[in-house]
């Protein structure tokens, strides 16, 4: 058959430079055919590929596969492009997969971010390569699940059947609004407006505080009416409860059906759907797949979401009314969702991502475009990475408001610092005012201990432990500073950050910032023992702690390095703070969190910033 080719503008994939004027210079020089407009032919979710069942089966290397995905599990033999739903597991490390067709060049591009024990899943759209398959790329050890849920075929002048009619983006289901929150199914109808021959939907569907049961859980979605599928599109695990992924979902005049296996709340955000047999043939609503490409990448921009921030980008050329784009978020500031949808018009009440503190997360959403391109919202803030896979055909919508702001956010954290007399000095010289950029709760208490029974320290009292003094705090606070283990047994370090962790945890405190150990230390036990090896030690079962992906809020505060060669910020044994060095502990934790927060040092005490105007890391800047 001769398929005619309906080119487009290509898209900007330079990655540097993302200013809306400058995006619109790119595309108008960059002049690339995306490819053949196509159609959706529904395809019954089938899995297709399962590197568990056979670690060799479609090896090009260590590290990619090569999957046949044309001519499989109703695939047409002529596709041009699949729709699937992707799923790393037994996952070796932090890393990310990404999907291409095959024959050409690894693109720089991810549909999927994972850390070391996770099981996620994302969707995906991909153009099909040599012989109707994908290559799969894996930039850490892990096994790969591959089900595919559509097809896309040529559709040479228009079609009735397949095209994408995009809707203003809703929320159709919310479990914990109609008391639905379980187990099992979950039947969903045909949202209002959608004609019962439609053929497939876009849904964003969130699993929400999925109960920890010490197993990966997962949503299976399928025609209702059909038979369960052994596949899968959200997976849950115990460090990462609430999950989204956008799938394109054959559907039935009775709707669709979603399958819990696990204990969950699932938000159904609606974007459209294909058109059935009703429908008049028309070019409008077809796709244009393309190799993938990165049109946006914040941390070489320096342009990142801030908390309740929204940025307009140009990542659809003309003759576009929809995207389909992978959205990574990175480095979190906090736990919230993305929420992507047309420049220049309200924010609707849905989500397109749902992103915890700091591991990347992806999601594949089909963002409706307007004549400014599409609006990118952060409740919380994060860096974000933009993969493009293709458009559907069509007029973009009005854009009749103006451009949102992206403003740094307020310096008004609920922050906890637990530390034993190495910094109650801060408290002892009077520098207590020098914690800014907070809300600071100071618990700095001498001889304290992690866990166990700390020692009669110099207030002529043992104070509470570590975990004890976490244990009274109320919900509500969002970060731990951990300043305190020099008096801690060295063969009860690892259990005791275990156990700091987890109770910090139980109270819904999501980032740990932990200061490393002093190791240049004339610090002696009473028998005079130095202990320099045992602060080493320690330092190194911190970094394998944070290797070891299990405790996903620890971040490390490098104190050790950044006293290395100060002079006068030490007593002699040290480890502890003199009167100037209790100032310069103050502003060094200040900053580290305002760097973390990607917000302005606190105005008093002030120092460098990184390229995006925030405070820069103090780790990275050394002493000001």
């Amino acid at each position: 058959m001769c398929a005619t080719a309906i080119a487009l503008p290509g898209l900007l994939v330079d990655g540097v430079s993302h200013a809306a004027p400058v995006e619109r210079t790119a595309q108008a020089r960059v002049e690339q055919a995306m490819g053949t407009a196509t159609r959706l032919q529904p395809v019954a979710p089938c899995r297709v590929f399962d590197s568990r069942l056979d670690p060799n089966a479609g090896r090009l290397d260590s590290s990619t596969w090569r999957v046949q995905l044309a001519g499989r599990c109703g695939v047409p033999a002529d596709a041009r492009a699949v729709a699937i739903s992707l799923v790393g597991t037994n996952v070796g490390g932090q890393g990310f997969l990404s999907v291409w067709p095959s024959g050409s060049t690894r693109p720089d591009i991810s549909n999927l971010n994972f850390d070391r024990m996770n099981t996620i899943a994302n969707s995906a759209v991909v153009q099909l390569g040599e012989a109707g398959s994908v290559d799969v790329f894996s930039f850490a050890p892990a096994d790969v699940v591959i089900d595919v849920t559509a097809a896309f075929i040529d559709a040479p002048s228009g079609a009735s059947v397949g095209r994408f009619v995009p809707a203003d983006p809703v929320r159709i289901l919310d479990t914990r609004r109609t008391g639905q929150r379980g187990i099992s199914e979950l039947r969903v109808p045909l949202p209002v407006g959608v004609p019962a021959d439609a053929t497939a939907v876009a849904v964003n569907l969130t699993a929400v505080d999925a109960a920890d049961v010490g197993f990966a859980g997962y949503l299976t979605a399928y025609p209702a009416g059909g038979v369960r599928p052994d596949t899968s599109v959200v997976n849950t695990d115990g460090h990462n409860p609430t999950r989204a992924n956008t799938v394109f979902l054959p559907v039935t005049p009775d709707g669709f059906v979603i399958f819990r296996f696990m204990t969950t709340d699932v938000l159904v955000d609606f974007w459209g759907w294909f058109t059935g047999p009703s429908a008049p043939s028309s070019t409008d609503g077809l796709f244009v797949p393309q190799p993938p490409a990165r049109v946006w990448d914040s941390r070489a921009s320096n342009d990142p979401l801030h908390a309740d921030g929204t940025l307009e980008r140009a990542i659809a050329p003309a003759g576009s009314a929809a995207v389909v784009a992978n959205v990574t978020a990175v480095d979190s500031v906090d736990s919230g969702f993305f929420t992507v949808y047309p420049a220049g018009v309200p924010r609707p009440d849905v989500s397109s991502l749902n992103a915890g503190w700091r591991a990347p997360v992806a999601a594949l959403t089909v963002a409706r475009a307007s004549t400014r391109g599409v609006s990118l919202y952060s409740s919380a803030g994060a860096h974000v990475l933009v993969d493009v896979a293709g458009v559907f055909l069509g007029a973009p919508v009005a854009a009749p408001l103006p451009p949102p702001a992206n403003t740094f956010p307020l310096p008004d954290t609920q922050a906890v610092m637990v530390s034993d007399s190495s910094f109650a000095g801060i408290r002892w010289n009077g520098a207590l005012g020098f914690l800014q950029g907070a809300a600071w709760d100071a618990r700095l208490e001498s001889c304290r201990r992690l866990i166990g029974v700390s020692c009669r320290g110099r207030e002529g009292y043992a104070p509470r432990t570590a975990v004890n003094e976490l244990s009274t705090l109320p919900y509500g606070y969002e970060v731990a500073v951990i300043v305190t283990g020099y008096n801690d047994y060295a063969s009860m370090f690892p259990t005791a950050l275990d156990a700091v962790i987890r109770t910090a945890r139980s109270k819904g405190i999501e980032r740990v910032l932990w200061l490393t150990y002093r190791e240049d230390v004339g610090y002696v036990s009473p028998s005079r023992i130095s202990y320099a090896a045992t602060f080493a030690a320690n330092n190194r079962t911190i970094a394998a702690a944070v290797a070891s992906g299990a405790y996903p809020e620890l971040i490390v505060a490098d104190w050790n390095r950044y006293t290395a060669g100060s002079a006068g910020w030490l007593t002699a044994d040290g480890v502890h703070v003199t009167v100037s060095g209790a100032r310069a502990a103050a502003e060094y934790v200040s900053r580290k969190l305002a760097a973390l927060e990607r917000r302005p040092c606190p105005v008093d005490i002030g120092g460098p910033l990184a390229p995006g105007g925030w405070c820069a890391d103090p780790d990275l800047t050394g002493r000001p």
